[in-house]
């Protein structure tokens, strides 16, 4: 498999190629975090990271796709699991501009509170997750957020190991 089949969604790809393609695909979209990091925020904001996992994206439909065609099945819900996703990637990265659009915005000595005011605020994330009764009804809207935010993520890997254990079917003559 070359670099110019990767991007295309049409022809099949069989199960092995498959797997070692959407491997790739997972782990250099969870590297793709590191484009979310201060350095690189700093400098280019969140277009880089937005960048990276439009093209991971496109590369997802295209590997299952493929796979899809190469097992008889229509690719359409792939692209339905992608939109999804994409939204969620969107939302992700609306949220890390609000985060730093503020913490630009803030002068030297409000940058000082607005860091104290972040560091409480991942305490109470973390006393939270670890399941403090004290958080009320707070908890709930808190883990409503962490269920949307992980449930594409859980979905599109979930579409992906179903994509990858479909039989292929011989080639329509």
């Amino acid at each position: 498999m070359n670099l110019r089949s990767l991007f295309s969604p049409s022809g099949r790809l069989a199960p092995l190629p498959f797997v070692l393609a959407v491997a790739a695909v997972y782990l250099l979209s969870f590297g793709s975090q590191v484009l979310l990091s201060k350095p690189v925020t700093a400098r280019l904001s969140v277009l880089p990271f937005v960048l990276a996992q439009a093209v991971l994206i496109w590369i997802w439909i295209a590997v299952h796709r493929r796979r899809l065609r190469d097992a008889g099945r229509s690719g359409g819900l792939a692209v339905g699991i992608a939109i999804v996703y994409a939204l969620e990637i969107l939302f992700l990265a609306i949220i890390a501009w609000l985060i730093l659009a503020s913490a630009g915005a803030a002068t030297d000595s409000a940058g000082r509170e607005s860091a104290i005011l972040q560091l409480f605020f991942i305490l109470y994330l973390l006393a939270f997750l670890h399941g403090d009764p004290l958080l009320g009804s707070l908890h709930i809207w808190y883990m409503g957020i962490v269920v949307l935010m992980l449930l594409p993520v859980a979905i599109s890997f979930g579409f992906s190991v179903w994509t990858a254990t479909r039989a292929s079917v011989p080639p329509p003559p």
